[in-house]
């Protein structure tokens, strides 16, 4: 009984939150006329949950199918009698219809499930003027890198092997865990554009860093170090917008190291966090040293969302990673493997990370511990490459705002990864 008192009072407090939400936005005259509030939510949800109650002590689907159909028929009604006195739309009429199934899945103890469409109903509800004008702010070439996105992962990704079809030593490589990786990387890469694109005439410099970090710190590097000759006066504020963004490549491994391993993200995290925890404490430093917060324009160039020549070659890359580090283990050991990890570290981090997480999980070849070294030498090879595109590239200011926060970085990395 009490697990029952449980899955209704789940979905009463997801129909409540929802409830509120609609009830807020009936505040706006101009949505005075929206169906249902802070009471008819909690009731829709705890409908479904009894509907489904009832077709169970029933045995029969009648008792569940009945009841819904009648709230169905309730909810046309009120379509019905109030789209004369407002704009066409029927977004409240489906989240009522959604709170019912909600409520449905929480008698069932889909609670997961329950709590996630919810938030997501919330999401959709509350920021409906925010996703109006994202979705203008789209161009068509977007749309389509959209679209590719959904093939490559709904269509192409299922049809792929998920077996070894190669001999050794490239008995490693599976093409769906290539092709997984692929869209993982790009998924990452497709948000931090479009986060960069809704923050694009805003000017704060965290915010700078970490979106442009998601996207690429290599070209936030790239970009603010050729900005730095020009403005000097902005070095201060070019560096924190530079550390923050390597900041952001660590949190990123982590992210990615979670989705393939969790196993490995228990440990992972140490010397990653170390790193970004200290890198972002001399950010606060430098941002707050003399009182004078600069405001930066944010002129990183980025690529477009979605690129399939660049999806494959980031495909092959991660290809020959797993690879030359399998050959590298079988010849040299774990020497072999850091050696692979360090050179792969120049060019890029994540081929690297996915392929070294993947390897400790899936075939065992590589121990967790020798997998998270590896990792932690990549990631400190390429913020080393990135410094030095500071280094050849920037202005002298920015060279000596940098160099403290990037030996701090490194040595905070090393340390925690080697010695603790």
């Amino acid at each position: 009984m009490g697990e029952l008192f449980y899955h209704f009072g789940v979905a009463l407090a997801i129909g409540l939150l929802i409830g509120m939400e609609r009830e807020f936005k009936k505040s706006d005259e101009a949505q005075q006329f929206l169906f249902g509030g802070i009471r008819t939510f909690p009731l829709l949800a705890l409908t479904g949950c009894s509907a489904a109650m009832l077709g169970d002590l029933m045995n029969s689907p009648w008792g569940f199918v009945l009841p819904i159909v009648i709230t169905g028929a309730f909810l046309v009604v009120a379509y019905l009698g109030t789209v004369n006195k407002r704009d066409f739309g029927m977004t409240t009429e489906v989240a009522a219809l959604l709170t019912v199934i909600i409520g449905v899945f929480c008698y069932y103890g889909q609670i997961e499930l329950a709590v996630a469409l919810g938030i997501i109903v919330l999401v959709l509800l509350s920021f409906k003027v925010k996703l109006h004008e994202f979705s203008k702010m789209l161009t068509q070439e977007e749309i389509v890198s959209l679209a590719k996105f959904g093939l490559m992962t709904a269509i192409v990704l299922p049809i792929l092997p998920n077996e070894p079809t190669l001999p050794a030593p490239f008995d490693v490589l599976i093409l769906r865990n290539i092709w997984l990786m692929v869209v993982l990387v790009t998924a990452m890469g497709m948000v931090g554009y479009f986060l960069k694109k809704l923050i694009a005439n805003r000017k704060a410099i965290v915010l700078t860093g970490f979106i442009g970090g998601l996207v690429s710190s290599t070209a936030v590097t790239l970009s603010f170090s050729s900005l730095s000759k020009g403005h000097s006066t902005l070095s201060k504020a070019y560096a924190v917008a530079i550390i923050v963004s390597w900041i952001t490549m660590f949190l990123r491994i982590v992210a990615e190291v979670a989705v393939v391993n969790t196993n490995l993200v228990k440990d992972m995290w140490i010397p990653m966090t170390a790193a970004a925890i200290t890198g972002g404490l001399y950010c606060w430093f430098l941002y707050n040293k003399d009182g004078k917060h600069e405001a930066i324009a944010d002129n990183v160039e980025v690529e477009k969302p979605f690129s399939l020549k660049k999806s494959l070659i980031f495909g092959g890359l991660y290809a020959a990673v797993i690879v030359i580090a399998n050959i590298a283990q079988i010849n040299f050991g774990d020497k072999g493997i850091y050696l692979s990890a360090i050179a792969a570290g120049f060019t890029d981090v994540d081929a690297i990370t996915l392929s070294m997480a993947e390897m400790s999980r899936v075939s065992g070849s590589v121990d967790p511990d020798v997998a998270i070294r590896a990792i932690s030498l990549a990631a400190v090879s390429n913020t080393l490459v990135k410094a030095s595109i500071v280094f050849t590239t920037a202005h002298k200011v920015l060279k000596k705002e940098i160099l403290p926060g990037l030996l701090l970085i490194v040595l905070a990395a090393l340390a925690t990864v080697f010695f603790i």
